[in-house]
């Protein structure tokens, strides 16, 4: 039996990790991007990776997480350490100061409610002890 913060949590870390998915959808929708560019090339090329790495982490949140696999909590994890840290660094510090609320605010949050999950998935796995060890 998987414990009730492990089905919350990794129910809150799928949320959080639409807000991924909403980032992504704002970089393909916008005029900016133009494929016929270098530049807009790149912006497709990592918006379709953050894309691709939000479906991941909502598959990882609502399968393995949820059924309270182990290695399942690092693999979530990677992603906040080799995307989501980097991309927020670099937001901070190189957006212009007019847009960096609205660049960096749903960012923010939307690690924040990821990270909250995921630390219940991990207290709810790595604390869940089995019947026959008590």
């Amino acid at each position: 039996m998987v414990p009730r913060r492990v089905r919350l949590g990794s129910t809150i870390l799928a949320v959080g990790s639409l807000g991924l998915l909403a980032a992504s959808a704002a970089i393909l929708l916008s005029n900016q991007p133009d494929p016929s560019t270098r530049v807009g090339r790149h912006l497709w090329a990592g918006a379709l990776a953050i894309a691709c790495l939000a479906v991941q982490e909502i598959i990882l949140a609502l399968v393995p997480l949820r059924q309270g696999r182990r290695w399942a909590i690092s693999a979530a994890a990677i992603p906040f350490v080799l995307v989501g840290a980097p991309v927020l660094y670099l937001d901070a510090t190189n957006v212009h100061e007019r847009d960096r609320l609205w660049t960096l605010g749903p960012q923010v949050i939307s690690q924040l409610i990821g990270v909250c999950g995921l630390l219940l998935c991990a207290s709810g796995i790595l604390g869940h002890k089995e019947k026959s060890e008590l």
